[in-house]
C-alpha cells in the first residue's frame, strides 16, 4: 500500500508540474497570441493558439530540462565522459569519465524522471487534441506529427541507454504506477508505428523559419536510425536517402559555419533559453581557466585527427594555461556576445553516417565508401580506396563518426553500441564493464514499482 501511495504522489506532482509549464508559461518559442485570462484544460484545444502554446511548453521543456538539455545535466556531455569523446580536467567529482555509476546516482533519476514526465505530456497532448472537434486538420495533422515524432525521441533515447523500459501512451496513472517493462525490439516497433504516423501527418516546410520545430525530415532520420537498431538495414538506407536527397539540406562547406542558426546542414535546432545569449554549449565547452566542470578532447580523439583534417583547426581550440596546452571542443565559439548560434540538435551528415551503415551492413561496400567519402572531402581529408575490406571499411566508418559527432546526441556510445565495440573502451578506460552498455534503472524507480525488476545486469 505504501508503494501505491508514494508512486500516486509522485504522478500528482507530475501532473501538476505539467499543467503549470503547459498552460501558463509566459515563453514560447515563436510568438503565440495567448488569451490574459486563466483557462481550463478543457478549453485548450478549442483554440489554435493555445494549442500551439501547449506543444510548445513540450518543447520548452526538452531544451531546458535534464535528459536533452545540452548544458551539464544532460546526456550530451556525461555520455561523452562516460565513453572516450572526453577528458575530465575539473575540480567537482565526476562519475560518469570515472565510469562508477549505481542505481542511486542522481543524474540518472532526473534523466529518467524528466523523460518519462514529459512523455506523460507529449501523451496528453496527443490524447486531448485527437479528440478535439475545434482545430482544423490541416493544423491538427501538424501538430500531432510533431508529437508523435517527439514521443518516438524520447523513447529511442531512453531504450538505446536503459534496454527494457516500460512504454506506455497512457494517462493514466494507475497505469503508469504499475507498468512493468517491454522489450527492447518490442519498444522499437511501437517507435516505428509513431514515426510512420508522423510522416504521413508532416511535410517538409517548417512552422518556423529558424526550425526551431520537427519536421517530416526529422521523422525520417529517426526512423532511418530506428532501422538500424532493428537490423532492417534496407528500409535505414531509403529513409536515412530521403533525407541525403532533400534539396533543404546539404553539407555545410564552411566548417566555421555548421554551428550557426542559418547553417545549410540543420535539420533541426533548439532556441536559446529566454533571457540567455549564449548557448549551453559555448557556456559548458568553451573556457580559459579550469572551473568545476571543464572537460577537453580526449587524447584518443585528437591522435585520429590528421593535421589537414578541417574539423581540428574548426571545431577544436587550444588553450593554454600555465605551461600545460589543453585542446578544448569549439563547435560553438560565442562565450559573450551571441547573435549567431543555436544549439544544432540534427544535422544532415547523421544521414549520411546512417546511409553509409545501412550500405555496408548489407554488403554494398563500394557504396558505402563512397558515402564516406563525401564527408571526408568536405572535411579537408583524402578519398579512401574504393577495395578496401569490410573490416576496413568499419573501422574508418567509426572513426568518422567519432571526429565528426563528438559531444552531439549520445553518438559515440550509441554507435559503438549498434556495432557491439563497447567493449573496446577498455582499451583507455580501465574502470569500463561490460554493464556499462546499459544504465541501471533508477533505485527509486524499482521501489516505486516493483514490475520493473529486475534491475539491469550487473546493477
Amino acid at each position: 500500500m505504501k508503494t501505491i501511495n508514494k508512486s500516486r504522489l509522485l504522478i500528482q506532482s507530475i501532473l501538476v508540474v505539467f499543467f503549470v509549464i503547459l498552460f501558463y508559461s509566459c515563453e514560447s518559442l515563436i510568438d503565440v497570441d495567448l488569451p490574459n485570462d486563466r483557462i481550463s484544460q478543457e478549453e485548450v484545444f478549442k483554440d489554435i493558439n493555445t494549442t500551439k502554446s501547449a506543444l510548445n511548453s513540450i518543447y520548452i521543456n526538452l531544451r531546458n530540462n535534464p535528459f536533452f538539455s545540452k548544458d551539464v545535466s544532460g546526456i550530451n556531455f556525461r555520455m561523452s565522459l562516460f565513453t572516450d569523446e572526453l577528458d575530465f580536467v575539473g575540480t567537482s567529482v565526476e562519475y560518469f569519465h570515472q565510469n562508477s555509476i549505481e542505481p542511486n546516482d542522481s543524474e540518472i533519476t532526473k534523466w529518467w524522471n524528466n523523460a518519462y514526465q514529459n512523455i506523460y505530456a507529449i501523451n496528453l497532448f496527443i490524447n486531448k487534441l485527437s479528440q478535439s472537434p475545434s482545430i482544423d486538420t490541416l493544423s491538427k495533422n501538424q501538430l500531432l506529427g510533431e508529437a508523435y515524432t517527439l514521443r518516438a525521441l524520447y523513447y529511442q533515447n531512453i531504450v538505446q541507454l536503459y534496454g527494457a523500459i516500460p512504454y506506455t501512451t497512457s494517462t493514466d496513472y494507475k497505469d503508469n504506477t504499475t507498468i512493468g517493462k517491454t522489450s527492447e525490439n518490442q519498444v522499437l516497433l511501437k517507435i516505428e508505428e509513431d514515426l510512420l504516423k508522423a510522416i504521413e501527418l508532416l511535410t517538409y516546410q517548417y512552422r518556423s523559419t529558424d526550425r526551431y520545430y520537427v519536421n517530416k525530415a526529422v521523422a525520417e532520420l529517426l526512423l532511418a536510425e530506428n532501422y538500424l537498431l532493428q537490423k532492417k538495414d534496407e528500409l535505414a538506407e531509403l529513409y536515412s536517402q530521403k533525407v541525403v536527397d532533400n534539396s533543404l539540406y546539404q553539407i555545410e562547406p564552411d566548417l566555421s559555419k555548421t554551428f550557426k542558426k542559418t547553417a545549410k546542414s540543420t535539420l533541426w535546432q533548439l532556441s536559446l533559453e529566454q533571457n540567455t545569449t549564449v548557448t549551453p554549449e559555448a557556456s559548458l565547452y568553451v573556457f580559459t581557466a579550469l572551473g568545476g566542470f571543464t572537460s577537453t578532447i580526449s587524447d584518443k580523439l585528437m591522435g585520429l585527427l590528421d593535421a589537414n583534417d578541417l574539423r581540428k583547426t574548426n571545431w577544436i581550440t587550444e588553450v593554454k594555461i600555465g605551461n600545460q596546452i589543453y585542446y578544448g571542443v569549439y563547435k560553438y565559439k560565442n562565450k559573450t556576445g551571441n547573435t549567431d548560434e543555436n544549439s544544432i540538435f540534427y544535422r544532415v551528415e547523421h544521414a549520411y553516417f546512417i546511409l553509409a551503415e545501412s550500405l555496408l551492413k548489407q554488403e554494398k561496400n563500394v557504396q558505402s565508401i563512397e558515402i564516406i567519402n563525401k564527408i571526408r572531402r568536405k572535411r579537408g581529408l583524402d578519398d579512401l580506396p574504393l577495395n578496401l575490406s569490410k573490416e576496413q571499411i568499419e573501422q574508418n566508418l567509426l572513426q568518422e563518426s567519432f571526429k565528426e559527432f563528438f559531444t552531439e546526441s549520445v553518438h559515440r556510445f550509441y554507435t559503438l553500441k549498434r556495432w557491439d565495440k563497447l567493449s573496446e573502451l577498455t582499451l583507455t578506460k580501465p574502470n569500463w564493464q561490460d554493464r556499462y552498455k546499459q544504465l541501471p534503472i533508477p533505485e527509486t524507480q524499482l521501489l516505486l514499482n516493483r514490475n520493473l525488476h529486475p534491475q539491469n545486469t550487473g546493477y
